[in-house]
């Protein structure tokens, strides 16, 4: 892996973007490719009532909420509640999770170790297709270890 100064500093507004059809776009300011696997890290910008459904994925999830509200549900044991502006929340690799933006927001958001984005890069065209096509969903879930265990969070 080739280090390069433009991979290390990235100003507010730089970073690639991912758009998500549902609501979201995810600024990538690292990737496993720019880290050596070690972790991605994206600010993810949502709209009102955007949300993942319920899932688990092996990789460590770390949120840190810079702008907005946020409803999670975290299944270890059951805990739903709300966070907002200065919150940090950490999901263990391997626990359900599900959550809804309240309002407009920002979430710095990392995965540890890193190598989600292609998920992210694969579902794009999914929710640009008319129907969202649930088998490649789950088929591009897999690729990723990624797994939907339940609907989204509607409360």
């Amino acid at each position: 892996m080739t280090t390069n100064m433009s991979s290390l500093v990235l100003n507010a507004s730089e970073g690639e973007i991912t758009f998500e059809a549902s609501g979201e776009y995810w600024m990538w300011k690292a990737t496993a490719e720019t880290t050596n696997g070690r972790y991605d890290q994206a600010v993810t910008i949502t709209l009102p009532q955007v949300g993942a459904p319920e899932h688990t994925h092996q990789q460590e999830e770390l949120l840190y909420i810079l702008e907005g509200t946020y409803r999670y549900r975290v299944k270890l044991g059951e805990h739903l509640f709300t966070a907002s502006v200065g919150t940090s929340v950490r999901i263990p690799g391997g626990v359900s999770h599900a959550w809804r933006s309240l309002t407009v927001g920002r979430m710095l958001v990392t995965f540890l170790p890193g190598g989600l984005r292609g998920f992210f890069e694969g579902m794009r065209p999914l929710y640009l297709a008319p129907q969202l096509d649930m088998q490649a969903l789950t088929a591009l879930g897999a690729t990723y270890g990624l797994v939907v265990t339940g609907p989204p969070l509607m409360d």
